[in-house]
């Protein structure tokens, strides 16, 4: 196996398809390409590639760097439909010192200076030599809500059991509020049978049915209301 020489800044790049039902996948930018990377037990596979635009500023927008990988006798093809197109796929990129990797004079899998995630968001080149991606910010990817719910100040978002009139008894598949008590209460807060059982969603509705409890609704009566 070929030797690093140089005590300098090492590139790697974590490929991660498990969101679409894949493994991760090791690979760097190294350009001897008989040169084999080590890093934490993991072979980091050199991969004629370019990649750019990871600069991080303290002005303006998150970076969106792209990355063009080879596709020379058809690996690139193979990546995008082994894995839906790679979109939605996560690039981690590490930036880390040769004397940390696995040969290097101080191993160490947990030190680096950067790693940074991103995901692919666009394929915007594909021919017969490369394929190129642009990359978002794990943080900034489109169409990613933070926080990942609705937060409603005196609604709660759990779905309530519902009484089965064919069984006589609560249907609880879809709930998603852990009540199966005794208490029933219509909409209103107004005590009833089962068969009238329906929670108004209001704290009201959950110190009924959880008493002096941890109330486990889905709504938040601290949040301000904006104007």
């Amino acid at each position: 196996m070929s030797q690093l020489v140089t005590e300098g800044v090492i590139t790697l790049f974590q490929l991660d398809t498990r969101p679409l039902g894949g493994p991760i996948h090791y690979f760097t930018s190294a350009e001897d390409l008989t040169t084999q990377i080590l890093w934490g037990g993991e072979l980091y596979v050199a991969l004629p590639m370019e990649a750019s635009g990871f600069e991080m500023t303290t002005r303006g927008a998150i970076p969106t760097p792209t990355i063009m990988i080879s596709n020379l006798y058809g690996a690139g093809n193979l990546l995008l439909s082994t894995y839906k197109g790679l979109l939605g796929a996560k690039i981690i990129r590490i930036l880390t010192l040769r004397r940390f990797l696995d040969d290097g004079s101080s191993p160490d899998a947990n030190a680096y200076i950067t790693r940074d995630v991103y995901v692919v968001s666009q394929k915007t080149t594909h021919n017969a030599v490369a394929i190129a991606f642009k990359l978002a910010s794990a943080m900034d990817h489109e169409g990613t809500l933070l926080p990942r719910r609705l937060i409603l100040r005196d609604i709660c978002t759990h779905v309530y059991r519902i009484w089965n009139p064919a069984i006589g008894a609560f249907d609880y598949s879809k709930a998603s509020c852990p009540y199966a008590g005794n208490w029933f209460s219509d909409a209103n807060n107004t005590p009833g049978a089962p068969q009238q059982d329906q929670c108004s969603r209001t704290i009201v509705g959950c110190s009924q049915r959880f008493g002096g409890q941890v109330l486990p609704a889905r709504f938040f009566p601290g949040v301000g209301r904006v104007k």
